[in-house]
């Protein structure tokens, strides 16, 4: 005990001080009257009452703006989440109005072509050296054959090149084993449009044939597979050899054949 009051003399003096002003200040008001002291006595008394007070009040704040931040904090990452929740949401519905949207293109196009065809979703796709193809949800099942015609609204996509029960091989117009009749949309002339992988390639042009850079060339149904009149590709490079008696033309695919989701696959 003695050494407990040594080490804390100074803390015992100045709580004993503080409560004999205490003690000063309440003898007064219940006597009804206040001394000279009264104004020393107060504001010692408040002085003390604020250094002790102090640490409890600092504390207490220190406690509850860490509970603040605690909640702040829980709030914010409820919130991201909810927010992250919603732009999923939001991701998931505009791709589904998207593929409504193709959809309808799709099917309205089929009404207006009057063409029997089938509606296919693409479900694979395979891309190598030699070869440009991707599969389709529909096959033999729903009367779909070898060589039928693969479109959508915008142009040639390829042609069956397998058909199972349930699913069929398309052939790209890139692919090195397609060929296809086609003509010059803007003056008629006849070629054969090649797959050339990354590209296709207009054959048998005559060196004295009008083609330019930026013809689009049509079906010209020459072949047996293909209707009349579907947009297939346009000349991206033309050029004349002196030494040939045919020109060398370039062409790409009117359809960026890697997008291509849904199908029409016709009938014949």
């Amino acid at each position: 005990m003695p050494g407990f009051i040594d080490k804390n003399k100074k803390y015992l003096i100045l709580f004993a001080l503080f409560l004999l002003l205490f003690w000063l200040v309440t003898v007064q008001v219940k006597a009804g009257r206040f001394t000279v002291l009264e104004r020393p006595v107060l504001a010692v008394s408040g002085l003390l009452e604020r250094v002790i007070t102090w640490p409890f009040r600092t504390v207490t704040a220190v406690f509850t703006r860490y509970a603040w931040l605690v909640r702040t904090e829980r709030e914010n990452g409820r919130l991201k989440a909810e927010m992250g929740r919603l732009q999923l949401e939001n991701q998931i519905t505009n791709e589904v109005l998207a593929e409504n949207e193709r959809f309808r293109a799709v099917l309205g196009f089929q009404r207006q072509a009057a063409l029997r065809s089938v509606l296919a979703l693409v479900i694979a796709k395979e891309s190598s050296p030699l070869s440009n193809t991707f599969t389709v949800n529909k096959g033999s099942a729903d009367g779909i054959e070898r060589d039928l015609a693969v479109i959508t609204p915008d142009g040639v996509v390829g042609r069956v090149l397998a058909a199972l029960q349930g699913t069929a091989k398309v052939m790209l117009i890139t692919d090195p084993g397609s060929t296809i009749a086609v003509r010059v949309q803007r003056n008629r002339e006849e070629g054969l449009l090649e797959g050339k992988l990354d590209r296709c390639a207009l054959k048998y042009v005559s060196y004295y044939t009008d083609i330019q850079v930026g013809d689009l060339l049509v079906t010209s149904g020459l072949d047996g597979i293909y209707p009349k009149g579907l947009p297939a590709a346009i000349v991206t490079s033309v050029r004349k050899h002196e030494a040939s008696s045919f020109q060398t033309v370039y062409a790409e695919p009117v359809l960026r054949l890697s997008r291509v989701e849904e199908v029409l696959v016709l009938k014949k």
